[in-house]
């Protein structure tokens, strides 16, 4: 619960900074759809039957966002029908945020949803593992800097990374490669790479059994992919996928070589500080998003 908790509370603090460009405080201004002002009145959520449940068996509820009674539509046009209440009722908070004007930006569940909804649309489920898979023969915790090029860098750099390194070649089964000095492709053990691809596809094959045509798959591996994105690690964002890191600590993995930079040289503002809120919403975003697949009520 403290990781859902955790990645509430710096999703909040992190949306904080994007909303308060309304106000012309600062923060995040974010693209914003010209001309579109705050359209509607009312937003809902409300109950709807599975169109694809089998006529035999009872009746599964999904939840629909509303705007004025009308459902929502991603950038497809498929209606935000949603899995669980709880995603439903957030991705609805976001909509009746916008006060004045649409600003996508500080609507992060409200996207996730929508990639996910709109993914058999726009690649199958094996091109999505496949990019996911991409990013760990990169992974950045995987490259560390040698002691005769930054000594306390690399001191940091073995303290906040070796311990999720090994998390991970201890759940996958083998040893991960790691390069000093060197941007070459990594060279994981060939089990260890085996054994994350074959976890990813599981994923996809037991919520396809037990959720059926809910399709819980592809919201999961949205999430997946986005936090994969943002950290360019798959080993970190599996920490989080698997609960053995929360997203403030793998935000703090995953910038690490940036914030030690910013400790030596210097923040640039309207740059460094732009990139740690984006990277809080991002990450904080679709940790929760995993925590509303399963809260169903």
């Amino acid at each position: 619960m403290h990781v859902l908790i955790s990645a509430r509370t710096q999703l909040k603090a992190a949306l904080h900074c994007a909303y308060s460009a309304k106000a012309g405080t600062g923060g995040i201004a974010g693209p914003k759809i010209t001309g579109v002002l705050r359209f509607f009145k009312d937003v809902g959520v409300k109950i709807v039957e599975d169109p694809a449940a089998n006529a035999d068996s009872e009746p599964r509820k999904l939840y629909a966002v509303t705007l004025d009674g009308k459902t929502v539509k991603t950038p497809r046009q498929q209606p935000v029908i949603l899995p669980t209440e709880a995603m439903a009722y957030s991705v609805a908070h976001e909509w009746d945020s916008q006060i004045y004007d649409i600003r996508p930006a500080t609507m992060p569940i409200m996207a996730l949803v929508s990639t996910a909804l709109d993914l058999e649309y726009t690649s199958d489920s094996q091109e999505t593992v496949d990019e996911i898979m991409h990013y760990l023969h990169t992974d950045t915790i995987c490259y560390q800097v040698t002691a005769d090029q930054q000594k306390k860098l690399l001191t940091q750099q073995t303290k906040k990374w070796r311990p999720i390194r090994k998390w991970f070649s201890d759940n996958f089964g083998g040893e991960t490669d790691v390069s000093h000095g060197s941007i070459d492709r990594l060279a994981h053990d060939h089990d260890l790479v085996a054994n994350v691809r074959a976890y990813l596809v599981k994923c996809m094959v037991e919520l396809i059994v037990v959720l059926l045509l809910l399709k819980l798959n592809n919201f999961e591996l949205t999430a997946m992919r986005s936090l994969t994105k943002e950290c360019k690690s798959l080993i970190t964002a599996l920490g989080v996928f698997k609960r053995h890191i929360t997203a403030k600590e793998a935000k703090d993995i995953s910038r690490l070589e940036e914030e030690f930079q910013i400790n030596n040289w210097g923040l640039v503002e309207g740059g460094h500080d732009l990139d740690r809120v984006n990277c809080a919403v991002k990450l904080s975003s679709a940790s929760v998003l995993l925590f509303l697949l399963q809260n169903k009520h």
